[in-house]
């Protein structure tokens, strides 16, 4: 259940961390359903902490979330290391990932626009897990998927 949301969804805030400063990304992603592969495309510019972040953070969480009204909501939150993707990973497997699922994808007409610089990562989760309110019954359930 928690995977199926969390591909269902594409966007997210990535929490970063340099010792105790945290940053919060609001990011695109694809999450493959039968590989369990999340890819993350970073558009980086020279005011960015972005990668100051990237670099210091050896675990992050990937949080998305969907809410209609107090008692319907659903969330996942994923926790897992960034690996930094070679141009050839990206050619051959990681963009079809990202372009089929992520939301608000950075176009070329935007990123040509401004100085900056891309670079691709792939999320290793370690673990999946969400909560849910679907109405009426007020019940609340979690899900976990250990990886």
């Amino acid at each position: 259940m928690a995977e199926k949301f969390f591909a269902s969804r594409g966007h997210g805030v990535l929490s970063l961390a340099d010792d105790n400063d945290g940053h919060g990304v609001p990011i695109s992603y694809g999450y493959d359903l039968e590989t369990g592969r999340c890819i993350m495309q970073f558009v980086l510019d020279t005011a960015s902490q972005k990668q100051q972040f990237l670099e210091a953070s050896d675990t992050v969480t990937l949080t998305t979330y969907e809410y209609d009204a107090d008692d319907t909501w659903q969330s996942a939150i994923a926790t897992g290391s960034l690996v930094s993707l070679s141009s050839e990973d990206v050619a051959n497997w990681a963009a079809a990932i990202f372009f089929t699922n992520a939301a608000n994808v950075e176009t070329a007409v935007r990123q040509e626009a401004s100085e900056t610089a891309i670079e691709w990562y792939e999320l290793e989760i370690e673990s999946l897990t969400g909560r849910e309110n679907l109405g009426d019954e007020q019940t609340k359930t979690k899900f976990e998927l250990e990886q």
